[in-house]
């Protein structure tokens, strides 16, 4: 495995569009949480100290494998590693996982790709780094806690993989697509039509243009994903699905511009309220959806309720929202379609009411809520 010292201010999680919402859902998809954070942070004094060892072990084992030797290639270079490797083990015990920590795993990515490090030569050496730091653990003065910070340093070490991963992939990309234009160019000098690929790559896209959220095709990837991740763990989360009461009235008084406008303006609030970890979404016409991790029907008003008032804030037309929530887990599990169903289910109980005075309406488990009376 190669590393390289970067400049810190070119960022790749721009350029790869991670953003800290993605950071949020990639530790969220591995169950990262707060006890796993002062895991690793409880046993870091540990690793300061065996710091030395590890890195003149690591590197004993990648010189041992003639390939890796002779990419990492003279004594300068070795130093340059050992250096970095230093501070690349510490921050694996440092808590803060943000764009700055993700910045650096991506361009390891980038490196390995430019130095033609193949895959199974990376998690060769990943298994290695893993094995010595688990070793460490396992022979240090935290006996009682070794094995959850082992756990623990699993899944930073995982996030940590797909993100080298993910650049090395976005490499390929990269060069796939600068190899596309000069085809495409060339094929328009001689005459030939080719479908753009970058064409058929914008259809695919997961983004709706009119909102910025996440679209329908998204929006099921990111449901069946909080699906297995509940079950798997034994979470809860909630899905809410929206509705616009008066939107048609809108568009047939003041035109499809204004229903644009009231479209983006709760994507602007849904954006707004919402935490990292969720996922709003548009899911079609004047429809909308929320997935909302690791939270119950008990905490869902005020979120609610803010969304409503936020909205409310922004829309110069006389439009409200109905909300149908349904549950999921912790014990009881269903599939992503008929989660769905259930929810616009409760969103049309909602509309009914609403239709009635004209106002935000909520409806869950038999029992409706507004801004105004829950």
């Amino acid at each position: 495995m190669n590393h390289e010292l970067f400049n810190p201010k070119q960022s790749l999680t721009d350029q790869m569009g991670i953003s800290d919402r993605e950071i949020a859902r990639r530790l969220h998809f591995l169950n990262v949480t707060e006890t796993d954070v002062e895991n690793l942070l409880s046993v870091k004094s540990l690793f300061t100290q065996k710091l030395p060892g590890i890195i003149e072990d690591y590197y004993a084992y990648q010189l041992s494998d003639p390939e890796i030797a002779d990419i990492i290639g003279d004594v300068d270079t070795l130093g340059r590693l050992k250096r970095y490797m230093h501070s690349y083990i510490l921050s694996l015990f440092s808590g803060q996982y943000d764009a700055a920590y993700v910045n650096t795993r991506l361009r390891i990515g980038k490196v390995h790709k430019r130095l033609d490090v193949r895959p199974k030569l990376y998690m060769k050496a990943y298994a290695e780094l893993q094995r010595l730091l688990e070793t460490a653990l396992e022979e240090g003065e935290f006996v009682e806690t070794a094995l959850q910070a082992k756990l623990s340093l699993r899944k930073i070490l995982l996030f940590d993989a797909e993100l080298v991963f993910d650049a090395y992939v976005e490499s390929y990309v990269t060069e796939m697509q600068a190899a596309t234009r000069e085809v495409e160019k060339y094929a328009t000098q001689v005459g030939i039509k080719l479908d753009s690929m970058f064409a058929r790559m914008h259809e695919r896209a997961q983004k709706d243009s009119v909102t910025g959220l996440h679209n329908r095709r998204a929006f099921y990837d990111f449901l069946k994903h909080e699906c297995r991740v509940a079950e798997r763990h034994k979470l809860s989360f909630v899905l809410a699905y929206i509705d616009l009461n008066n939107f048609k009235v809108v568009n047939d008084l003041h035109g499809h511009h204004a229903g644009d406008e009231v479209l983006e303006k709760l994507g602007q609030s849904l954006l707004s309220v919402t935490r990292s970890v969720d996922v709003p979404a548009r899911y079609g016409g004047d429809e909308f959806c929320i997935i909302m991790p690791r939270t119950t029907l008990a905490e869902v008003s005020a979120p609610l309720r803010r969304l409503c008032r936020n909205f409310e804030a922004r829309c110069s037309y006389p439009v409200t929202l109905s909300i149908g929530v349904v549950q999921v887990g912790p014990t009881h599990f269903e599939e992503p379609e008929e989660l769905i169903q259930k929810a616009d289910a409760m969103m049309y109980e909602a509309k009914q009411k609403a239709h009635r005075d004209g106002g935000h309406h909520w409806q869950f488990e038999g029992k409706e809520g507004s801004p105004d009376n829950v």
